[in-house]
């Protein structure tokens, strides 16, 4: 078979070499701002600390450029400090799982892994290079997303309707019932999000405003989704064998530890579980401190920037 070295691969080897991730980013990478509980840190304090998690949760904008190279460091130095982790992905659903490790065991072409494991429309820009990086090095990846077309069902007809589905199509997500009790925080932030917005297609940050009303399960698709990646982060530390699972997912599904942070915790009591959450803001570099405490164990904060498309 003919497996010709894509161009990320030899970024990778660049990245390994150095010693040091952040070599490989461009000049204007270097203007980010950590916090935690309050406090500055170096991302090197950061990735210290990140290392000896069990699972570590980021909480992206999905169009955020320099999001997305943070993620690539954040991986690469957990990697140098910790190589029994894996990677974990909102970006891939459950049910190509076959095929993305078919092609991290060098399997299939690229152009074949493409055809078939349905990449979101940024994917090359902004996610190819972690998976060219864990092809690389030989680290798993989880694909951890319930399919859309269970998530489209379940917010119309609720998460009843799955009932009906063959065992073979309930391995895509996760087991039932799932539970509605959500914090009331987050349920709130949903009932706003929704009442006011369409829902959030795959790839996209934000929402556009519609005057349609609330489809009556919705919420019920959005718990799919985190039930789901929950479910996908355990058994992947299981079927993978590694110490440390870094899961990727929009910041909606993470953020004040929410979503997929609180099923983890319901779920077990003796993992240690981090998190972070990336956003470009409109006051660079002046921050106020205070306002991120509570949204993640490590706030990252980056200029506002050109969105990608």
């Amino acid at each position: 078979m003919n497996m010709r070295v894509h161009p990320l691969s030899l970024l990778c080897a660049a990245l390994i070499v150095s010693g040091w991730p952040s070599a490989a980013f461009a000049k204007g990478d270097s203007e980010r701002i950590v916090i935690s509980h309050g406090e500055m840190k170096s991302v090197e304090q950061m990735l210290d600390t990140l290392s000896k998690a069990d699972i570590v949760v980021i909480g992206e904008q999905h169009d955020h450029k320099q999001g997305h190279r943070l993620e690539l460091e954040i991986l690469t130095g957990i990697y140098a400090r910790n190589r029994s982790v894996a990677l974990s992905l909102e970006m891939f659903e459950r049910d190509v799982q076959l095929v993305l490790d078919e092609y991290l065991q060098n399997e299939i072409s690229t152009a074949s892994f493409l055809a078939a494991s349905r990449p979101w429309p940024n994917y090359k820009s902004d996610y190819a290079p972690m998976i060219e990086f864990c092809k690389m090095n030989k680290i798993p990846v989880v694909a951890a997303n319930a399919p859309r077309r269970y998530v489209n069902i379940v917010s119309t007809k609720g998460q009843q309707v799955l009932l009906e589905f063959s065992k073979k199509s309930r391995e895509h997500f996760a087991k039932l019932p799932y539970s509605m009790d959500i914090p009331p925080e987050y349920d709130r932030a949903l009932t706003e999000i929704f009442s006011n917005h369409d829902p959030v297609p795959a790839g996209k940050s934000g929402a556009q405003s519609s005057s349609s009303p609330m489809p009556l399960y919705i919420k019920e698709g959005q718990a799919l989704w985190d039930a789901t990646m929950a479910e996908s982060i355990l058994k992947g530390r299981s079927r993978t064998h590694r110490k440390l699972i870094l899961q990727i997912n929009g910041a909606m599904h993470s953020d004040s530890r929410f979503g997929i942070v609180d099923r983890l915790s319901k779920a077990t009591s003796n993992l240690k579980i981090l998190t972070i959450s990336i956003a470009p803001t409109e006051n660079y570099p002046k921050v106020d401190f205070g306002k991120y405490e509570k949204i993640a164990d490590f706030m990252i904060l980056t200029p506002l920037e050109q969105q990608s498309k």
